[in-house]
């Protein structure tokens, strides 16, 4: 099951962001935090599918948040959301990493919609992840054993030089 992380030092948005899952019988499990700092310790400690933070708290900003995270979990797209953004903060934002930004007030249907697709884009690079982890081992154990294959082929050879010196196809 999905789980996002939403930041914010903004208590109603906190209750008001998971609620859209809920009108929309989403099964995606919400952690909140209400600081920076905060949401980093849980960051750590849990393997999010998608973290949502606002731009404006306290502490850390944005973009430096932004870059903690990303350095942190590089894996996991980050969504900001701001009710001050201008277009070269959302220049700076995708360039640090960010994954969208999203305006406040939050558009339900936008916040879904973006959400959803930065989860489904989480999975879809996992799964990638895994088959190609999983095609390398797979290629190396082929390897391994087309190696040992080659060297007990070159061993019968050998084998059979020595006991029949003469070769078969040879007209002499």
């Amino acid at each position: 099951m999905p789980r996002i992380l939403i930041i914010d030092d903004d208590q109603l948005l906190l209750k008001a962001l998971p609620a859209v899952f809920e009108q929309q019988a989403r099964t995606i499990i919400v952690d909140t935090a209400t600081t920076a700092e905060q949401a980093l310790r849980l960051i750590q400690l849990t393997d999010f599918d998608t973290i949502v933070s606002d731009f404006s708290m306290p502490g850390l900003n944005g973009i430096d948040f932004l870059k903690e995270c990303k350095t942190a979990r590089p894996d996991i797209p980050i969504i900001l959301l701001t009710g001050y953004g201008t277009h070269e903060l959302e220049e700076e934002a995708l360039r640090e990493g960010a994954y969208a930004l999203i305006q406040k007030p939050v558009d339900a249907d936008v916040f879904l919609s973006v959400v959803t697709r930065a989860i489904i884009r989480r999975e879809v690079r996992r799964a990638g992840f895994i088959e190609g982890q999983l095609f390398a081992a797979e290629n190396q154990r082929l390897s391994s054993r087309l190696k040992k294959i080659d060297a007990r082929l070159k061993s019968q050879i050998e084998e059979a030089r020595k006991s029949n010196p003469k070769d078969s196809t040879d007209p002499k």
